[in-house]
């Protein structure tokens, strides 16, 4: 008997595999770097001295709290805790009007309008995606005490006196309600698009009015997107301190201008930072107070989770309003206010239904006059032939070609265009990459990352900017140096929105086409090339779009970050808010404001022609994918 001799062959090589994480790591180590290592200088920071003699620099040798009590300096009468006091109360106040400014609004876009939603949505978004410190700059013109309409309201016997409102608390109130309405009216729009119409036509079938519909179906179904709404309205309006610059003088200060004034003028960023820390824990701890209350709610078990978070915010504003403004008057107005909204939507919807459909139509049309006035002045001031901005004495075309000979001007133009356009190559390079990571290989590496990735889309944008100029400064070289620092800065927050917009995109697409290329044993780089990529393109593309327009319009991380004799556009203008503005500014806008739209247009019309409907493009447009 004779036995068979078995061979064997070598044993087969494991394949390796790389991790899921891989394509995410060049985001990842770019965030850590460049977003979660300077917010932590800038609690360390607040712990140390100003150096004196060096420009924005801290001694990190002895740490103390110096200057949180110097901060805090006076108790409750001290400058800061008044200025901060002032600063929640014009946020909290901004944040309810922009609720309740948005809402009817969203609402009429979302049910009513049948046939050219996407215009409607497209001439919403041409304000937010306009220069933000232009549009702002823009209401000196529109509240001018010499202007058109002071002059126009006087005229006609409407007012007495002029206006009196630029400078003011006032103007910084109205300017902020303008600047962040768009973040409130998109998220609660894309909320209502997806209200089944089924439940409503349910309600009234069951004999329930139209109030009670609006009440026990729409709001709590609208919930998610009032919470959206209101923490991308309130988080960054707490730190804003550009309308108050423009807007407010000396009477409209804010949190953020105590920040900005110790870091870029007084050079002592360690006390800056103690501000700008006890500015977070004031935004996180309202935040904090406005959850519990919506807990507290839902275990009373008359609300559900949602319902009862928008309870707890509309509460915490009333609270809010108590505490901070030592007076009842503003509340008394606000009740009012409420009040007469109400009774208008109870008459609308009991007494004349008609008569609700055209106050909607009426309160959109008036909206829109709101978000474009400002626009309108600015583009029309272009063609001032007055030597100042804010006066008309006539039409002239000249300050399209005198600006060219402004070399301050022309020169920040051309650093923004540039800054702009590699900020937006690095944000679609490291989003890209992120996005089809996110959504191709997800695990439990996601939850943290995704964290990482919410942080950089709500921190305020001012705790990041002082703590990159912290960093800059210490690390030296390129980090000083041309427009290199404008590059990082400005695509931190752009690289997160091409990583929403990337991942949304993969996690609608078919896998078997990437299945079927693995099958036929390509390589990965292959199946990319040739598959993914193509089908990726429509997000890619509009991504890279939108983070250019981000990065052009940035103003605060660019006034942070920028280097020694670098400006920007936006940081030129804020340089000249003090001065007498000439309408060669207004003329460089309108140019920029085309730029924006041909960017915004095109953006628009990929992701139409992707197949997104106008919910997913008003989700997109303003990061939220």
């Amino acid at each position: 008997m004779t036995s068979a001799t078995v061979t064997t062959g070598p044993a087969p090589l494991r394949r390796l595999r790389a991790p899921k994480f891989l394509l995410a790591i060049p985001a990842w180590a770019w965030w850590v770097f460049f977003f979660l290592v300077p917010v932590a200088l800038v609690v360390v920071a607040s712990f140390g001295s100003k150096i004196d003699g060096s420009a924005g620099r801290v001694s990190y040798d002895r740490l103390s709290l110096d200057n949180y009590r110097e901060a805090l300096e006076g108790g409750l009468d001290g400058l800061f805790v008044d200025v901060l006091k002032q600063g929640m109360r014009t946020t909290l106040i901004g944040t309810f009007l922009c609720v309740v400014v948005a809402f009817p609004i969203a609402y009429l876009l979302a049910t009513k309008v049948k046939r050219g939603k996407g215009i409607v949505l497209a001439l919403l978004a041409v304000p937010f995606f306009t220069n933000f410190l232009i549009r702002t700059l823009a209401w000196r013109i529109v509240l001018a005490p010499k202007g058109l309409i002071s002059n126009t309201l006087v005229d006609w016997g409407v007012l007495t006196e002029r206006l009196d409102v630029l400078d003011s608390r006032l103007g910084v109130q109205i300017g902020v309600v303008y600047n962040y309405l768009p973040l409130m009216i998109f998220p609660l729009f894309v909320a209502l698009d997806r209200l089944d119409p089924v439940l409503r036509e349910a309600s009234k079938d069951l004999f329930a009015n139209r109030l009670k519909t609006f009440f026990q179906v729409t709001l709590p179904l609208a919930a998610p997107g009032i919470v959206a709404g209101v923490v991308l309205v309130f988080v960054p309006l707490a730190g804003d301190y550009i309308t108050a610059n423009v807007l407010g003088g000396a009477k409209g200060n804010m949190p953020g201008n105590l920040v900005a004034t110790q870091f870029i003028s007084a050079q002592n960023p360690a006390l800056g930072a103690a501000i700008a820390v006890i500015l977070i824990a004031s935004i996180l701890g309202v935040l904090g107070v406005a959850f519990l209350l919506a807990f507290g709610l839902k275990r009373l078990g008359t609300f559900d989770s949602v319902l009862a978070t928008t309870s707890g915010l509309v509460l915490l504003f009333f609270v809010g309003m108590l505490v901070l403004s030592f007076s009842w008057i503003n509340v008394v107005y606000l009740v009012g206010a409420l009040g007469a909204l109400g009774g208008a939507v109870w008459v609308g919807s009991v007494v004349a239904p008609r008569l609700s459909n055209a106050m909607l139509w009426l309160w959109g049309a008036v909206v829109l006059v709101f978000l474009y006035l400002p626009i309108a002045f600015i583009v029309g001031h272009s063609f001032n032939n007055n030597k100042a901005l804010e006066v008309w004495s006539g039409f002239s075309t000249k300050w399209y070609g005198e600006m060219w000979d402004n070399t301050l001007l022309t020169g920040s133009m051309k650093s923004s265009l540039g800054a702009a356009a590699v900020a937006a190559l690095i944000s679609v390079l490291l989003g890209t990459l992120a996005g089809i990571a996110l959504a191709r290989r997800p695990g439990k590496w996601t939850v943290g990352f995704m964290a990482i990735l919410l942080l950089v889309l709500t921190t305020p944008e001012i705790v990041d900017a002082t703590g990159m100029q912290l960093q800059f400064i210490s690390l030296g070289g390129i980090f000083r140096e041309g427009l290199a620092p404008l590059w990082i800065g400005q695509s931190i927050f752009s690289a997160a929105v091409v990583t929403l917009i990337v991942r949304a995109r993969m996690q609608g697409m078919d896998e078997s086409l990437e299945q079927a290329a693995n099958d036929l044993y390509a390589t990965p780089f292959t199946a990319f090339r040739q598959i993914t990529l193509p089908l990726i393109a429509p997000a890619v593309m509009a991504g890279g779009l939108l983070a250019f327009t981000f990065a052009l319009d940035n103003v605060i991380i660019s006034d942070f970050v920028k280097a020694p004799g670098t400006n920007t556009f936006p940081t030129y203008v804020l340089g000249q808010v003090k001065t007498v503005r000439k309408p060669d500014i207004a003329a460089m806008a309108t140019l920029l404001l085309g730029v924006t739209l041909l960017a915004l247009i095109g953006a628009a019309a990929i992701l139409r022609r992707s197949g997104d409907d106008s919910s997913k493009v008003a989700a997109t447009l303003t990061g939220g994918a």
